[in-house]
């Protein structure tokens, strides 16, 4: 039923770097255990207004990246398998649309049948939350094109209704698979993808199922989700160094995130976490934990499965988006139960969350040096060469160990994620303290990401932004002007400037002048 699919290449996303990895995390290690008590016994004790923020965000960045290097210590992907022709089991595959062009739902519905899957071997369901009539052509048109498939358009219940199990997208899923039963459609495995989003490796079925077929504790497989960008990935979407980088380390300590797409779940494991869970925003990452928590396993396999045909391409919808995963994040880690995930899960999963809490810190830092620079004091005291090899040491470790991360992604890719994490600062303290604030019981509403884009000079909502990119300015032009620039607090002020500089021009990105 099974054979070995020699073309999915071991070293993918950077498996075979494992050992730069380790290498560049022992150096991290080392050059920590030298810098951190060193910059807890060299604060400043006259200003501990700058000292204690300055310091406690250091050391929280650095515990973080020491977080990192323990779950980057391996990296693993599922094994390169795939179903046999011939041997193709039912497989479910529940659309959910919200509005979404009629187009973009064609073009994402023949991409799945167009993939190397027998039609037979396919239930599709279109979960229409919008109710509209075009949404029922489309799949009585496809369905006698396609008559060996079987098609399935489905109304889920009204959001507010009793009979809805969850208002978001996780209702749509819930209203899905109550179809299945209903029709008593036996599929064993169902593949859940977004609307807008096309299959990208046409052996994409073939390869999950094969993950699932030889490993009965398998609960999802999650494929790499990309997006059909501007050139320069100007806002990170496609994220290489999550899908072919960490998502390699979350395999190796079965902690795979499920992404919502691209994604391919065994039935039973759904029956047995309740189906997809509505308490949070987004049932994704809630979904992946209810299962680990239960014994089950998630597999990470390095191909294409997703591809969005569209991504956010304007600062609302970029907010918007990310917003919603922080907010996701910290309430699961705040309010939500790890119970029953070991050390290594738990230490995947808080992952996850201190990156958005590096993401602060590191304002913190950015915020802190300029106030030094422009108020003539140091939040730590030290010699110059105390604080050279003591700081540049570290920094340089840090700087060596998000190379070996980044793998086989370009510099480009390196500087446009560090950019996206320091200019979306102030939007995830807002989020963080929100997800706290609004407690376990009570969440935003949910709104789909919308699908086009509207190109404008965000000004206003990147006002924090620009702010702070005056005060590191100030700061480093008056630095420059009396003092030396071989400074700490230089350094993070010119690397807060040149990000956040950087994040600024996505305020106005796509506008076009008008031509004269």
């Amino acid at each position: 039923m099974l054979a070995t699919d020699h073309r999915l290449a071991e070293e993918e996303g950077g498996l075979a770097r494992v050992w730069g990895i380790r290498c560049a995390g022992v150096a991290v290690a080392v050059c920590s255990l030298w810098y951190v008590p060193w910059i807890l016994a060299s604060m400043n004790p006259a200003t501990p207004w700058l000292s204690w923020p300055f310091a406690a965000a250091s050391t929280a960045l650095i515990l973080n990246v020491l977080l990192t290097c323990i779950n980057n210590w391996s990296r693993a992907a599922g094994p390169p398998v795939e179903v046999l022709h011939g041997a193709e089991p039912l497989v479910a595959i529940i659309i959910p649309t919200a509005g979404e062009p009629i187009d973009m739902l064609r073009r994402t519905l023949l991409s799945v049948l167009d993939q190397d899957w027998p039609d037979g071997a396919m239930c599709i369901l279109v979960g229409d939350d919008s109710g509209r009539d075009e949404v029922e052509a489309l799949v009585d048109g496809l369905r006698r094109e396609y008559p060996a498939a079987r098609f399935l358009r489905y109304l889920p219940p009204a959001r507010g209704s009793v009979h809805r199990r969850g208002e978001a997208k996780a209702g749509n899923l819930n209203a899905g698979l109550q179809v299945l039963d209903d029709h008593h459609i036996a599929a064993g495995f169902i593949e859940t993808r977004d609307a807008d989003d096309l299959v990208g490796d046409p052996m994409f079925l073939r390869r999950c199922v094969a993950q699932l077929l030889i490993d009965g504790r398998v609960a999802y497989v999650q494929t790499i989700k990309e997006s059909l960008v501007a050139p320069g990935d100007p806002f990170g979407n496609n994220d290489p160094m999550f899908y072919r980088g960490s998502m390699l380390s979350r395999h190796a300590g079965n902690a795979v995130i499920p992404c919502g797409s691209g994604l391919v779940w065994r039935r039973r494991a759904l029956r047995d976490i309740g189906d997809f869970p509505a308490w949070n925003l987004v049932e994704d990452l809630q979904s992946g934990v209810e299962a680990l928590r239960r014994g089950w396993r998630g597999v990470y396999v390095p191909i294409v499965g997703a591809v969005g045909q569209t991504a956010p391409e304007d600062i609302p919808n970029v907010y918007k988006q990310r917003g919603t995963w922080a907010i996701d994040t910290v309430r699961l880690l705040v309010y939500g139960s790890m119970r029953g995930l070991n050390l290594r899960q738990r230490l995947q999963f808080l992952e996850i969350g201190g990156a958005y809490l590096s993401s602060v810190a590191s304002l913190v830092c950015f915020v802190t040096s300029a106030v030094s620079l422009l108020a003539g004091v140091n939040p730590l005291v030290s010699t110059t060469v105390a604080y050279a090899t003591h700081f540049w040491p570290v920094t340089i470790a840090l700087e060596l160990l998000f190379v070996t991360l980044n793998g086989r992604a370009r510099w480009r890719n390196l500087f446009r994620t560090r950019e996206m994490w320091a200019g979306m600062g102030p939007v995830y303290i807002a989020c963080i303290i929100r997800a706290i604030v609004n407690g376990p019981n009570r969440k935003p509403i949910y709104q789909v990401t919308r699908k086009a884009h509207r190109y404008a000079w965000y000004w206003r909502e990147t006002l924090p932004q620009a702010l702070l990119f005056l005060l590191l300015l100030a700061g480093i032009i008056k630095a420059a002007l009396t003092t030396s620039l071989l400074q700490g607090s230089a350094y993070w002020t010119v690397l807060g400037l040149v990000l956040m500089g950087s994040f600024l021009t996505r305020s106005w990105y796509g506008v076009r002048r008008p031509r004269r």
